[in-house]
């Protein structure tokens, strides 16, 4: 994991230097602030590192432009994941950004992606299904993760 994070921390700052004798290579147009962020966040969701994933999860979030609402959802989708997954589960937190994601592939948004995050969401909610709020949230995901 130390090695990642050095990768990630050299990546920002790389990516806030400002200097522009190094340039950027081609295939970073797309790489912005919050793309940077929401990469590493995802990185640490793959590492189960959850507090750092949340930290970069909500940058990305606060960072994001309102036209990015298909990695808004992912991004949704992911973050509730680590209230869910923490050694003490955050269930009203993981259930609110849960709701927004499955509101924004409901309504105007497609991306199967997206869902499969939805999906993992709902499968790590298994154990907590007795409660009313997940026993919700399952019920109103049926649709959407079916596809």
């Amino acid at each position: 994991m130390a090695d990642t994070r050095r990768a990630l921390d050299s990546a920002f700052d790389r990516l806030t230097d400002g200097r522009p004798e190094h340039g950027d290579p081609g295939w970073a147009y797309w790489i912005n602030e919050a793309q940077a962020h929401a990469q590493a966040g995802y990185c640490y969701v793959k590492l189960e590192d959850w507090t750092r994933a949340r930290e970069h999860l909500r940058a990305a979030l606060r960072l994001q432009d309102d036209e990015y609402s298909r990695e808004g959802a992912l991004r949704n989708a992911l973050l509730a994941t680590t209230y869910v997954r923490q050694d003490q589960p955050e269930l009203d937190k993981a259930l609110a950004l849960g709701d927004q994601a499955v509101q924004t592939l409901t309504g105007q948004v497609t991306s199967a992606r997206c869902v499969k995050h939805v999906r993992n969401l709902v499968g790590v909610l298994g154990p907590y299904r007795r409660t009313p709020a997940v026993r919700r949230f399952c019920n109103d995901t049926k649709d959407l993760i079916a596809t």
